[in-house]
């Protein structure tokens, strides 16, 4: 399905899931909507009654993709990024006091690392395309999940600690995965 915004045409799908409220997504090149599975109304017209977010939302991105167009991307093999993060988290439990579990390096569609409440920790190997600093933001960002697994105070407080600049490294991630996107290596 399509809706017509400024004058484009943009796809759409509709995903219907046990939510209470209605869900907007934008996507690289689509939108999705998210319905309760009782929405009784027109999602065109849910969509057109936010034309001004998606609009707003559509100019951030076309933003992001005009800075992070610049961007250059490591070549890293894959033992050279293994022992990066593995460098990065031995150096980083010993800082923070933690003895993480099972490492596993995966690619994931929407995220850049995860931190199981047992400690296991999971690395997207699209990660292996970043600057040393950005995979070092991330596995601190998952390894403090191992001192506070949510995103309290106390947890920013700790990343502030190591990494006084984790503001614009987090912000950086955004850039990148657009920049990935444009490479056709992320969904």
């Amino acid at each position: 399905m399509n809706v017509r915004i400024r004058g484009t045409e943009i796809s759409y799908e509709i995903i219907y899931r046990d939510v209470k409220n209605p869900r907007i997504e934008l996507r690289f090149e689509s939108i999705r909507l998210i319905l309760p599975r009782d929405f009784r109304g027109k999602p065109e017209d849910l969509i057109l009654s936010r034309k001004d977010w998606i609009e707003r939302k559509l100019d951030e991105h076309e933003e992001m993709v005009r800075v992070a167009s610049g961007f250059e991307l490591q070549g890293r093999g894959e033992d050279e990024f293994r022992s990066l993060v593995l460098g990065f988290l031995d150096h980083y439990s010993g800082e923070l006091g933690v003895t993480h579990g099972r490492v596993r390096f995966r690619r994931m569609r929407s995220r850049w690392g995860s931190c199981s409440s047992l400690g296991n920790l999971s690395f997207n190997t699209l990660l292996s395309y970043l600057p040393d600093e950005l995979v070092e933001y991330v596995v601190l960002h998952e390894l403090a999940h191992m001192l506070e697994m949510n995103h309290s105070r106390r947890f920013w407080g700790i990343l502030e600690y190591y990494i006084p600049d984790w503001r614009e490294r987090r912000e950086m991630l955004r850039y990148y995965w657009v920049r990935l996107h444009l490479e056709g290596f992320a969904d």
